[in-house]
């Protein structure tokens, strides 16, 4: 049985004055040593006890400052509070829907927020409101409201400031127990019924005992985790700040992730002499088809293993990403409702196959077939695992609990087999769930809001094959009698009510859906009508308009209007020129222009002009 430990135990381990100048974390060139945390964590502790906040109470943080996130997380934990992580960039139906279910008490979130996601201060017990600001400067802002019986005492401080008229919190009596709360995340759903993931002290750190003795985590090295996911999902603030904090580490988050800047992730191995890479298929992908001149990034004295998480690494791309930088990869397979992880397939021959998820470490996994019998060898079936970091429910919904987890043991819902030696392979997924980019999207999800546009009949979301998110979202739809709709159109009614990785990548249009007898949609034939038919703008003819074909395809690449698209756009002044846009732009020019670009012209190309610049020289120098 692992030793369990608390942040708070963790936090006085690091407080020890040959560890406490220690680098923490780099928020975007930001440094934060052991000891600015301790003391700050300190300070936000006696803000909770002022604000008269109770073990047990939940609190919604969702701020797009990854260190104040970071702090207040850990600062939660270390209280007793239920920390409730909510992305900054939830669409604000999905945001309202999740709130009303959490009933929280208090809410700390980035300053238009509040209003987006109708949040009234005077509702609540406590709030922290924080303004807008770059990563490394900017103020927190707070209002701190008390309820005496019919009185209410508001309070303006700023933050960090605020911190300066604090003194560090008394010794913290709530004794937190191994069953108590740590945090909920919501995992996708429909919009009506989000699913929140109750996670318990006990999951969280028996787990993160887990992943650092896979990784080999040891104090007789220093350890630099080099990790730029997003903080509000698990593999981002798990392997992240708190795995960091865990093991007394170094965390760097430099920048946020973009195409574009695919040397400076490459450089950043070296120049902060990364010991783990903690990445997602899709990145692995862009760095490998980028990594010209960068084949030797890995290759430093520090440098020890690339951990792949979230989504189902290929058997191609890893072998392919171990070839091309000499560096072992270890694959991580697991859910929110189990932390991050379950199964691996690591470094040590005993439990490393390329092409599987690996086998089970400090939990249990079987493979169950339709009929209830456990599966032999080969013998397909469902994935369940058990073991103290599975989750303990999801938030006010005993009967969905019920259906997944019984008798301690969860039903992942993936379809897996196992081979002679115990290695487990992921085949499918008993829902229809498609994994894009490392984010598992619910297609009935999308499909609800589609078919929320009064020209809509009905439409289906599916999944197809891709070599940079492993799958993409495809949208197929019917239009009413009498009414037309164009993609365009459509992707600019749904795009504010969607996460980014949830918006369809293509579009299709069909007169009627096929219906069986029972009134299913037949999805082998919708498949088979998308090879054929597709909707948008219209195919260019005049490939000597190297200017007019530009523009063109960065308007569908974008999923934006023709006549909104100008030479002089750049990277992220338009809508869905963001780093997945981008790569779609990439591979698209490629295509069309029967021609590849190399890294350097990849990471130069900030604007459309620069774009059409580099395909005319190249053109020229046929």
């Amino acid at each position: 049985m692992q030793q369990y430990k608390t942040i708070d135990e963790i936090l006085t381990i690091a407080s020890q004055e040959k560890n406490s100048n220690e680098l923490f974390a780099d928020f975007f060139g930001e440094k934060v040593t052991y000891k600015r945390l301790i003391e700050e964590s300190n300070k936000v502790c006696s803000f909770l006890q002022l604000s008269e906040l109770k073990k047990g109470d939940k609190i919604v943080l969702s701020s797009s400052n990854d260190y104040y996130t970071s702090l207040l997380f850990i600062s939660f934990l270390k209280y007793g509070i239920v920390t409730v992580l909510l992305d900054p960039e939830s669409p604000a139906a999905r945001a309202k829907s999740i709130i009303e279910k959490v009933n929280a008490v208090a809410y700390v979130m980035d300053e238009k927020l509040f209003a987006e996601r109708g949040v009234h201060l005077s509702q609540h017990k406590a709030n922290l409101s924080i303004s807008a600001q770059t990563q490394k400067k900017g103020k927190l802002f707070n209002q701190l409201l008390k309820n005496k019986k019919t009185e209410h005492t508001i309070i303006h401080n700023q933050f960090p400031e605020i911190l300066n008229t604090l003194a560090p919190s008394k010794p913290i009596n709530n004794h937190i127990e191994k069953n108590d709360l740590a945090y909920i995340i919501f995992t996708s759903g429909t919009t009506s019924a989000p699913k929140g993931v109750m996670i318990s002290h006990e999951n969280l750190f028996s787990h993160l005992e887990t992943l650092s003795n896979v990784y080999k985590f040891t104090h007789a090295t220093p350890i630099r985790i080099h990790n730029i996911l997003m903080l509000y999902h698990s593999d981002g603030c798990i392997q992240g700040p708190l795995l960091t904090l865990y093991n007394k580490a170094s965390l760097y988050h430099p920048f946020k992730f973009e195409v574009s800047k695919i040397d400076e992730l490459f450089a950043s191995i070296y120049k902060y002499r990364i010991t783990h890479l903690v990445t997602v298929p899709t990145i692995l992908s862009f760095m490998m088809k980028f990594s010209e001149n960068f084949e030797d990034s890995f290759l430093t004295e520090d440098f020890q293993y690339i951990i792949s998480c979230a989504a189902k690494l290929e058997k191609r791309l890893w072998i392919d990403l171990e070839l091309k930088f000499n560096k072992p990869i270890i694959n991580i397979f697991g859910l929110t409702e189990t932390v991050t992880g379950s199964i691996f397939s690591g470094v040590d021959q005993s439990n490393r196959r390329v092409g599987s998820v690996g086998k089970p470490v400090d939990c249990e996994a079987k493979i169950i077939l339709e009929n209830g019998n456990i599966a032999k060898p080969n013998e397909q079936g469902i994935l369940y695992i058990k073991g103290s970091h599975v989750f303990s429910g999801y938030l006010n919904d005993e009967t969905t609990t019920a259906t997944v987890k019984k008798d301690g043991w969860f039903n992942t819902g993936d379809i897996a087999v196992s081979d002679d030696d115990g290695f487990i392979y992921i085949t499918g997924r008993q829902k229809n769930t498609i994994n894009t980019g490392g984010f598992n999207v619910y297609p009935e999800q999308v499909a609800e809001v589609i078919n929320t546009h009064p020209a809509i009949k009905e439409s289906v979301c599916l999944g197809i094959p891709d070599d940079f998110f492993g799958e993409k979202i495809i949208a197929v739809y019917a239009v009413n009698s009498g009414s037309s709709l164009d993609e365009l159109t459509l992707l600019e009614y749904i795009r504010p009510q969607l996460e980014a990785h949830q918006i369809p990548k293509e579009f299709y249009v069909m007169t009627d859906l096929p219906k069986g007898l029972s009134g299913k949609i037949k999805l082998d034939e919708v498949k088979n009508h998308i090879l054929t038919t597709k909707t948008g703008t219209a195919s260019l003819t005049d490939a000597q308009n190297f200017e007019r074909m530009v523009l063109q395809i960065a308007a569908e690449a974008f999923g934006i209007r023709a006549e909104n698209v100008h030479l002089n756009d750049r990277v992220g002044s338009l809508e869905g020129w963001d780093s997945m846009g981008h790569l779609d732009l990439i591979t698209s020019l490629e295509k069309n222009f029967s021609l590849k670009f190399s890294t350097a012209e990849m990471i130069s190309i900030n604007t459309l002009s620069d774009a059409l610049r580099i395909i005319s020289q190249k053109k020229s120098q046929r």
